[in-house]
This record gives C-alpha cells, sequence and structure tokens, in this order.
C-alpha cells in the first residue's frame, strides 16, 4: 500500500525513539562506571548520529559516521571481557536497527502520485483556520512539499532551503505550499522563523495525506511530537493546470530530494 495504515511496525516505530535514547544513555553510564570504554564509545556512536540530526545542517543524513564509531566501540570491547562485548553488541544492534529498520518508511509510490496525473482535490487550513483548497492554486506551478512537523529537523532543513531559493522559484512563476498536519500555532512559528512569501497550511486530521496516499501512523514518535499521526515525506512539483511534473516519495526519513530538481522540472514548464 502506498501509506501506512494499522501497520503493526509503524505503532512499534511510534513508541521506539525514547527508549532507544534512554537504552543509549544507560550503555554510556555503564561503560564509564564499570570501566568498559569500548561499551561508552559504541553508545556514542548513536549519538553522534543525533548530534548530526541537530546541527539541522544536511537534508541528507548519512549514518556512516555513527557506524564507524560504534564498530570501533565493538573493537575496542574485545579487550575488556565477555560483559563488555555482550554489551557493546546489544548496543551496536540498537544502531543497525535504527539505521536499517526505524529509519526506512516502508512505503511504496502512490497510484495518486504519479507524473503526468492531476492532483486530487484536496482541501487545507490555513494558520488562521481559513479553507483552502488545491483547486486555488491552478494557473501558478506550485512546489507541494509535505513535511512532519517543526519536530523534525530534517523537515526544517528542506523549509529552510526552500526559502532560502524563494527568489528563484518565483522568477520561474512558481509558488511554494508548505503542509503539515501539526497544529497551526507550530507551523506558524515555522513560518515566522523565514522572510519568503511561502503559504503554510495545515492538513486537518491528515485528511489530505490520506486522500494522497501518504498517512503514516507511526510517523510521530511518542515524546517528541505533539500529533499522533504524521505523514510520509513527499515533494510534489504541479504545473499550473495542477497536473504532477515531478514527485519525490522518500523511502528513508534521513534522505530528502535536492531543491535544484524542483527548479529543473520548473524551468521545463
Amino acid at each position: 500500500m502506498a501509506g501506512l495504515e494499522n501497520d503493526w511496525q509503524a505503532k512499534v516505530k511510534r513508541i521506539f525513539i525514547i527508549p532507544l535514547m534512554l537504552g543509549n544513555v544507560a550503555f554510556v553510564v555503564i561503560g564509564i562506571v564499570t570501566g568498559w570504554w569500548g561499551v561508552a564509545i559504541t553508545a556514542a556512536g548513536q549519538f553522534v548520529l543525533f548530534a548530526l540530526i541537530g546541527l539541522k545542517r544536511w537534508r541528507n543524513l548519512n549514518a556512516a559516521p555513527a557506524l564507524v564509531v560504534a564498530a570501533v566501540g565493538v573493537a575496542v570491547s574485545l579487550t575488556q571481557g565477555a560483559g563488555a562485548v555482550a554489551l557493546s553488541s546489544a548496543c551496536f544492534a540498537l544502531l543497525l536497527v535504527y539505521v536499517f529498520w526505524y529509519s526506512k518508511n516502508g512505503r511504496t509510490p502512490s497510484p495518486a502520485l504519479a507524473v503526468g496525473s492531476s492532483l486530487p482535490e484536496l482541501a487545507f487550513a490555513d494558520l488562521d483556520g481559513n479553507t483552502v483548497r488545491s483547486a486555488e492554486w491552478v494557473g501558478t506551478p506550485t512546489i507541494l512539499l509535505c513535511y512532519r512537523g517543526t519536530w523534525c529537523p530534517l523537515c526544517n532543513v528542506q523549509v529552510r532551503e526552500l526559502a532560502d531559493g524563494y527568489r528563484e522559484i518565483a522568477d520561474l512563476g512558481a509558488q511554494v505550499v508548505l503542509v503539515s498536519p501539526q497544529p497551526a500555532e507550530e507551523s506558524a512559528k515555522l513560518a515566522a522563523r523565514f522572510d519568503a512569501p511561502m503559504s503554510f497550511l495545515v492538513d486537518v486530521d491528515n485528511a489530505a495525506a490520506r486522500a494522497l496516499g501518504i498517512q503514516h501512523p507511526g510517523g510521530a514518535p511518542v515524546g517528541i511530537a505533539p500529533e499522533v499521526e504524521s505523514v510520509l515525506p513527499t515533494a510534489v512539483v504541479l504545473d499550473a493546470h495542477g497536473v504532477i511534473r515531478f514527485a519525490h516519495e522518500t523511502d528513508n526519513y534521513r534522505f530528502r530530494p535536492d531543491p535544484a530538481l524542483f527548479l529543473a522540472t520548473l524551468r521545463t514548464l
């Protein structure tokens, strides 16, 4: 299926991230207290990845540095006894689960976003609660970015990049529409960060995401995001007739499309 619905993995992922972080803190503490530095170093691999995410500078987040640090920790633990090896290996396994399972969305391409098809009729709310319909975009090429929320640093990077390149987008006669299921007040905070006339809209009850087949029940982590359900990160370029000319449906939340792809599409319209 395109979007995720009642998927057990999505439900597990929703509660996964906080225990993962607390578990790594515990591994660091145990490593320091016991002198098993291999365990502490392995746990530091996960924190390297979180630190890179926190920098909010990259739309693509390669896990290689974290994996290298964690592997070094496992190697060090081999000199510190069976207990150190066991804990270090468990910690490394958690990192592998995060990189190769948690980060993957498990999505399939949505038929509603097929290039060459018309965008379905959608309705949103602006930051003042007024209804905005996708039909209103007809006549203007549009970059539509469906992002998870302000709690997602990689989404923030995407929004920032579009804001930074807005003048070039506007010169091509296009507009930018940013849609999230998060509360309007959160989107308003994000909008206030950028001096660019982009439209921030709320997907009330994730209705538009469901119509597009990009809903993500497990996308809003417990303890991090205020909403329960989120959206699979998706970027679409529409021509002036509302026809989809480009669609990017990432299957890994750590990797997002280069805005240059949007501009290249707009130049062909």
